[in-house]
């Protein structure tokens, strides 16, 4: 009997291996490989851009969808003028939602324009030991620069796209500078997303 399981092993060993080699052939999922899922303030600055565009377009039924989305979500703007830009868009469409009831403290969101070569600093205090994450989205396209520092003066990150992104979990509860700069030679609106 043990004659006969030692070659069926060894068999069954050697085509099992044979699959690992390079070259072999293997069986491939069908469809495109899943994309990375989109962080909250990712899609709130998306959300923010889409009703920019849409309110620039006049198109207020293209505005409805981003701003239920920014209302779902329990964003806030972050000073008066964004507050301002949000009432008007959400004047320009029937109140149709009840009210929503969510978290006390959800993401916040910043409005601006910048010259070419501007830039805008905040400063923002994120908790020790939980999620901290910063969007930047221009409804322009344009290429912006989005950088962050600790409070002990160290880079947090920096990252120069049309759509940057931060994540990162503090260690210590403190104050970071968050700096965005529109290295572009044109004008540029932004979204500021802080979660």
């Amino acid at each position: 009997m043990i004659r006969v399981r030692i070659p069926l092993m060894a068999g069954m060993l050697a085509t099992a291996l044979a699959s690992c080699a390079p070259g072999a052939s293997s069986t491939k999922l069908a469809g495109p490989p899943a994309a990375a899922p989109q962080s909250g303030a990712a899609r709130l600055a998306d959300a923010l851009a889409s009703a920019d565009a849409a309110v620039q377009a006049g198109n207020d039924s293209a505005l409805a969808r981003p701003l239920a989305m920014i209302r779902g979500m329990g964003a806030r703007p972050l000073d008066d003028a964004t507050a301002a830009t949000t009432a008007q868009w959400e004047a320009r469409l029937p109140d149709q939602a009840p009210p929503l009831r969510g978290r006390a403290l959800g993401p916040g969101y910043r409005h601006g324009m910048f010259g070419a070569g501007g830039d805008v600093r905040i400063e923002q205090t994120f908790l020790s030991g939980q999620k901290a994450s910063i969007a930047l989205s221009s409804p322009d396209a344009v290429e912006l620069r989005l950088q962050v520092v600790d409070g002990t003066s160290q880079s947090v990150c920096q990252h120069t796209a049309s759509r940057p992104i931060c994540e990162w979990v503090p260690v210590f509860t403190q104050r970071h500078l968050i700096h965005v700069i529109n290295p572009a030679k044109r004008k540029a609106r932004f979204y500021l997303v802080v979660e």
